[in-house]
């Protein structure tokens, strides 16, 4: 933890400060794990009272958490998110949930997005899949979708040497009903997108 900056991961600062040790890298990934279960996928198994927008009660996740883990202390929860470079989690006052990737049913309450196009990466024969079927989400509630072209290349280059990128007419889309909110500068989230809205263009 850093005086100036509060929490970051590595050795040093921005700032080049060491700052002051808190995890190590074990228990973040133990720590991430669980936080990921219980805000995106099993709750209730935790016995975490889950709303519809995704959030659950501070006090609880932390009681689940320490009866897991005796080496956990509040402050590491809060190191945790707050050093999240992809912003998974958010907090709200007494409130916590996940931002994205829910496998169970919620309906998230992000803004509208407000970009004309939105894009997908994808592996060259999933591509031709989706523009013969539209594009759904597979194992989570929301399709997961990138605000520009780079973003999409850089996430599709997770599972292919070679991504195919599909752009969406999300303005087309949205106004013929289909919800499509903002989660962060990198990421939008949406319900399923018919062929219509869907063209291959790499």
């Amino acid at each position: 933890m850093c005086i100036k900056h509060g929490y970051f991961r590595g050795e040093t600062c921005e700032c080049g400060n060491p700052g002051s040790f808190i995890l190590d890298e074990t228990k973040v990934t133990r720590l991430g794990k669980m936080v990921s279960g219980a805000l995106r996928h099993f709750p209730h198994e935790l016995g975490l009272n889950m709303d519809k927008q995704g959030w659950v009660d501070l006090n609880q996740i932390i009681s689940a958490i320490e009866a897991k883990y005796r080496w956990f202390h509040i402050e590491h929860l809060f190191a945790l998110i707050e050093s999240d470079v992809k912003g998974r989690y958010e907090l709200s006052g007494e409130r916590i949930r996940a931002r994205y990737a829910h496998s169970v049913n919620v309906d998230l309450d992000f803004p509208e997005n407000e970009l004309p196009e939105l894009y997908y990466g994808t592996t060259m024969e999933e591509a031709g899949r989706i523009i013969d079927i539209g594009l759904k989400p597979v194992g989570q509630r929301y399709v997961h979708l990138s605000t520009s072209f780079d973003e999409a290349i850089r996430v599709a280059k997770f599972r292919t040497d070679q991504p195919v990128i599909i752009i969406i007419d999300a303005q087309k889309a949205q106004s013929q009903g289909i919800k499509m909110m903002k989660v962060n500068d990198q990421i939008c989230i949406s319900d399923s997108i018919p062929t219509d809205f869907l063209e291959i263009i790499s």
